[in-house]
């Protein structure tokens, strides 16, 4: 099995460089009713968490080759990075007439074209932890990723990501020439998506037009998102299923930490304390 690199993007939205940036563009193009979203959860502080992310991931994933944080600009970078941490601004893949985004889904279009990346790398948000040991074998197993895959229905399209899920399911699909049921779209689980980079590029190349058509610096429903990478693998190459125990929670509840990896998409400021207090002890034991 080839090295296994790691792909995070993350945002600060504390940063006053990004803040300027992103007010101005706002202001540019009469988008204010974006300039409102800047404080809200989208782009919460999870700089909060990205330490704990990338500690937890160098004790449970010691496998990883290099970790690429993907920033915006300079006074993004946390300090103190592990010696495997490589810093990539969004210019130095991401074609300069798409730029400046505030847009995940913009970044996920460019994954392929990071300067370096190895063949073989895994995607993961800013809120996703591995709180227990991983194998390499969790993700790729004789040259196939593995994911959990999930069902649904297209009268469910309620909000901007689902549709662009099925954007990514149904458009790839046919394209590619294949028949499918247009009630129902799959799409993997919200966690970490294992990515072979050259057939993300065959995926790119095989949707380009409509992909750069749709590409705005925040999302909208016409967009296309990083799913198209494991849809067109599945479909072209074959996946193999995940015995990852993972959680995706928004924390309404109690904070469980009792999985392998934990998607903490939303932290209520009540739990935050606690939940870094937990992660405290959580490395702490890991030490030993």
């Amino acid at each position: 099995m080839e090295k296994i690199d790691l792909v995070i993007p993350t945002v600060d939205n504390t940063d006053q460089v990004w803040r300027t940036m992103y007010s101005d563009y706002c202001k540019r193009f009469g988008l204010m009713n974006k300039y409102v979203e800047m404080n809200s959860d989208r782009y919460a502080d999870n700089m909060r968490l990205i330490d704990y992310q990338l500690k937890l991931v160098n004790k449970n994933m010691p496998w990883v080759n290099k970790i690429f944080l993907l920033l915006s600009n300079r006074e993004q970078a946390p300090k103190n990075l592990p010696s495997n941490v490589q810093i990539v601004y969004h210019a130095q893949f991401i074609p300069q007439r798409f730029l400046p985004t505030f847009n995940s889904t913009t970044i996920e279009m460019f994954l392929w074209n990071i300067p370096n990346l190895g063949e073989y790398f895994i995607y993961a948000n800013d809120d996703m932890l591995p709180l227990k040991p991983l194998k390499p074998s969790d993700f790729f197993e004789n040259g196939k990723i593995k994911l959990e895959w999930w069902y649904e229905k297209t009268n469910e399209l309620f909000n901007v990501f689902r549709f662009q899920c099925y954007n990514s399911y149904a458009h790839l699909l046919d394209k590619m020439g294949i028949m499918h049921d247009r009630n129902t779209y799959m799409r993997p689980a919200h966690t970490m998506t294992p990515m072979i980079k050259s057939h993300c590029a065959m995926a790119f190349n095989l949707l380009k037009p409509q992909i750069e058509k749709h590409i705005r610096a925040f999302r909208t429903e016409y967009q296309y998102n990083q799913y198209i990478y494991p849809i067109f693998e599945r479909f072209s190459y074959g996946t193999l299923d995940s015995n990852i125990d993972f959680l995706y929670t928004q924390c309404s509840e109690e904070l469980d930490l009792d999985h392998d990896i934990v998607c903490f998409n939303i932290v209520p400021n009540k739990k935050v304390n606690e939940l870094k207090e937990r992660l405290d002890k959580l490395l702490w034991v890991l030490r030993f």
